[in-house]
């Protein structure tokens, strides 16, 4: 199943709806906002990981750890970034979920030699990478850590990533100084779906040309701008594809 296919499965039976509730309910016990870690962890209890990492892809080819679950985690997830190795990495690249059962095996050692040995040293063995992706754009990763032998089955899998893509939405809007309330609903304006739209990919390419920075950076000013203005992030990405709305360094302009 193609990622795009595997995404309009996982809305059957209104799991995005779901599994924005779970995430919302992990903020109100805290009494705070919304924000990514708080999918990572509603994830890691809802598919029975024991852990999590968040990644993004600041540079291209490259990750950077925004957020997890503790320390042995931290420095797995670094490892990671420092050796541009393991399945993170690997889901980056494809674009596709690497899921490997056990990281201490030698298949493990031989397509990760840095990154697997020492990864089972501090602990790690099931280890699940779900890329963060806008169509075929890849902007992060959401790695999963199981003990060995466990493994995801597929409603696990389209739960985790529903997970992923949220936890992709909340960070898009904590770096754009947007405060998303515990009671929010994930509606198609605010909620998941609207990342899966084949015109924000093609916009956030756009922008992303246009003001020399990353497709990360260019959702950011895709969604405060849409934030700001009081508008669709849908209606705004078409905006720009329709070249009815210009990105510079530093403000969108409307043309004639």
């Amino acid at each position: 199943m193609s990622p795009p296919a595997a995404k309009r499965a996982a809305v059957d039976g209104n799991r995005a709806t779901r599994i924005w509730d779970a995430i919302a309910l992990r903020a109100q016990r805290d009494g705070v906002p919304l924000a990514p870690e708080h999918a990572c962890l509603a994830c890691v209890a809802d598919v029975g990981a024991n852990a999590a990492g968040l990644l993004l892809a600041s540079q291209p080819g490259s990750l950077e750890p925004v957020f997890t679950t503790g320390a042995e985690v931290a420095a797995v997830e670094q490892l990671q970034a420092l050796t541009a190795e393991g399945p993170g990495v690997d889901a980056l690249g494809s674009g596709r979920p690497t899921l490997v059962g056990d990281l201490s095996t030698p298949a493990s050692a031989q397509r990760w030699p840095t990154f697997a040995p020492e990864a089972s040293r501090l602990g790690m063995r099931g280890m699940y990478s779900l890329p963060l992706a806008l169509g075929a754009i890849q902007v992060g990763v959401l790695d999963l850590y199981c003990d060995e032998g466990e493994e995801l089955g597929p409603d696990e899998l389209l739960d985790a990533l529903v997970y992923a893509d949220t936890a992709l939405l909340l960070l898009l809007n904590q770096r754009s100084g947007i405060t998303t309330p515990a009671e929010a609903h994930g509606d198609d304006d605010a909620g998941v779906p609207a990342l899966w739209s084949a015109e924000l990919h093609q916009a956030a390419g756009m922008v992303s040309v246009q003001l020399g920075t990353s497709v990360l950076d260019a959702l950011v000013r895709l969604r405060s701008h849409a934030y700001r203005t009081d508008q669709p992030l849908t209606e705004v990405a078409r905006a720009v594809v329709e070249r009815r709305l210009i990105f510079r360094p530093a403000e969108p302009r409307l043309t004639e």
